[in-house]
């Protein structure tokens, strides 16, 4: 019994053993994981099927997502945009206060100058006119009476029968009753003029756009009746920024592109104000359009743009095209198959509606570019070009 204890001793595992044992274990674990690992990359699975390698990432475009790079003309345009707005029209309105008894037009009718359009009660003013009248015959028949009056005291006077004064008194009778005439030929011309103002007529050759009188309504002077408008000749306020405004000029022709309107109009620029607007420093240049087109309304919206600049012979591609990284501009281009970065540095901008922008370095005609943002891209992906869809009745091409 006094041998057993140091034998179990020994054979008790000390710390260190116990360490040993692990590490080796730990080793061959991850030897073998090694193996494993190598053996299914290079050898045959366990299917004894060859494993098969992944394919590099690709993205399909359409035709029309692309663009060909080109030479061509650039015109560098400035946006313009503005309301129709007629430049003849007016608001009729009564001279004389009454009733209302007639009027004959409605909205979107056409009115030519001098057409009767209403009428205001006149009796009171016809009535007037025939007491001027009769006043005018009166003053004159005392006219005519002083005149005597004066023809025969001058011939007393003249074989002394009466005295200077007596002349004199004569004289001053015929010129007060000429005087009570000339008053009583002005009141009549008055009422006559009052009476004719009782029937409203058109100022102008135009459209009825608005109504503001109704028959039987009593007016006062001044008395709004309706508006009309002359929609032959149009013209928009634009306004132009400070910076844009060197090269425009009176006479310059605008092309516009009417709301609700198919065909494209072409106004000329007539004005320009002399000074910014406050607050927008821009400044206001004022379109005229000849107008023959019926479909073309006072307050349309309009869309235009002035050319200032023309380039020939330049390479241009889409503006939305282009991305912004910030401290340099890049298009995305297809080089051999693959999506690649190509930095560009831009010159003139078409800001009138084609879009396009010149390419001064980084492309070369013929190169094909993605024509707009398509959201995320990366360099380096294949590309593939869809076919066009073929007509009916033929097999499709197959894209290269």
């Amino acid at each position: 019994m006094a041998d057993s204890a140091p034998l179990r001793r020994l054979r008790a595992p000390t710390p260190m053993t116990r360490k040993a044992v692990s590490l080796v274990a730990i080793t061959a674990i991850a030897v073998a994981a090694a193996a494993w690992y190598w053996h299914n990359r290079t050898g045959p699975s366990r299917t004894g099927a060859p494993i098969v390698a992944v394919a590099p990432p690709s993205i399909e475009f359409s035709e029309a997502d692309l663009f060909t790079v080109r030479s061509g003309r650039l015109e560098r345009s400035i946006p313009l945009t503005g309301s129709l707005r007629p430049v003849n029209q007016t608001l009729v309105k009564t001279k004389l206060a009454g009733e209302l008894r007639e009027l004959a037009v409605r909205e979107g009718m056409t009115v030519t100058r001098g057409q009767t359009i209403a009428q205001i009660d006149a009796t009171e003013y016809e009535t007037r006119v025939r007491e001027r009248e009769a006043q005018l015959a009166s003053a004159r028949s005392q006219v005519e009476q002083a005149r005597r009056s004066l023809e025969n005291t001058r011939q007393l006077h003249e074989k002394a029968f009466v005295s200077q004064s007596a002349l004199d008194g004569a004289r001053s009778a015929w010129e007060v009753a000429a005087g009570n005439r000339d008053a009583a030929t002005a009141q009549l011309t008055l009422a006559r003029k009052a009476l004719a103002d009782a029937r409203i007529t058109a100022p102008m050759d135009g459209i009825v756009a608005e109504r503001f009188a109704q028959p039987g309504e009593k007016l006062a002077i001044d008395g709004r009746i309706l508006s009309i408008v002359d929609l032959s000749r149009m013209e928009i306020e634009a306004p132009v920024p400070a910076a844009e405004i060197g090269p425009v000029r009176v006479g310059q022709a605008v092309e516009l592109r009417i709301e609700g309107v198919a065909q494209r109009q072409v106004g000329h620029i007539v004005r320009i104000a002399p000074s910014t607007q406050a607050g927008t420093r821009s400044i206001p240049v004022y379109i005229a359009l000849d107008n023959r087109d019926p479909s073309v309304h006072a307050g349309l919206f309009a869309q235009g743009s002035l050319a200032v600049e023309t380039r020939d012979g330049v390479l241009t591609i889409p503006l939305n095209a282009v991305r912004d990284a910030g401290a340099r501009l890049f298009v995305y281009a297809i080089v051999a198959g693959v999506l690649a970065e190509r930095d560009v540095r831009l010159g003139v901008r078409d800001d009138g509606g084609s879009g396009l922008v010149e390419v001064v370095s980084g492309l070369a005609s013929g190169d094909r570019i993605v024509a707009g943002n398509l959201g995320a891209l990366r360099a380096g992906t294949r590309v593939r070009v869809a076919a066009p869809a073929a007509p009916a009745g033929t097999a499709a091409a197959r894209p290269l």
